[in-house]
């Protein structure tokens, strides 16, 4: 019995820790989305193309906005990427998926393999627009 109770306490415990962290993500990323939108208008989608146009193709624009919808509209907050914005300061989107996933997707897409793209240039921020501009740079 002693240890059915020990094995019960050590599973609250750690469901109430998971729970906590879980909540503490959530608010934290909630402050991170209002303070981008407090610094920063809210493109629309057309107004966000506009803006990469002069040095991203509209594939690659339309591209990370389709990459970015799930991540972005689920905080009850309605956020719109924006040419300036820093993927990891910013934006409450998983490293993992703009530095992996998203270049292996635009890779299969365009019909190359994710090897051939350059390196990242070491002087440039992870923005938005450089993040496009480094697609693009990739081979056709």
């Amino acid at each position: 019995m002693f240890e059915l109770m020990q094995w019960h306490v050590g599973l609250i415990f750690v469901v109430c820790f998971l729970s906590v962290l879980g909540i503490l993500a959530w608010r934290n990323t909630k402050r991170q989305v209002r303070r981008t939108l407090a610094r920063r208008e809210n493109l629309s989608r057309s107004a966000f193309i506009e803006a990469m146009s002069g040095e991203v193709s509209a594939k690659a624009s339309e591209f990370l906005l389709e990459m970015t919808k799930p991540h972005l509209n689920c905080f009850g907050l309605e956020i719109m990427l924006h040419p300036d914005d820093h993927f990891v300061r910013d934006l409450p989107i998983a490293e993992d998926d703009w530095s992996m996933d998203w270049p292996r997707e635009w890779a299969e897409r365009r019909g190359f393999h994710e090897s051939n793209f350059p390196d990242w240039p070491k002087d440039q921020p992870v923005t938005v627009r450089n993040f496009a501009k480094w697609l693009d740079s990739a081979p056709v």
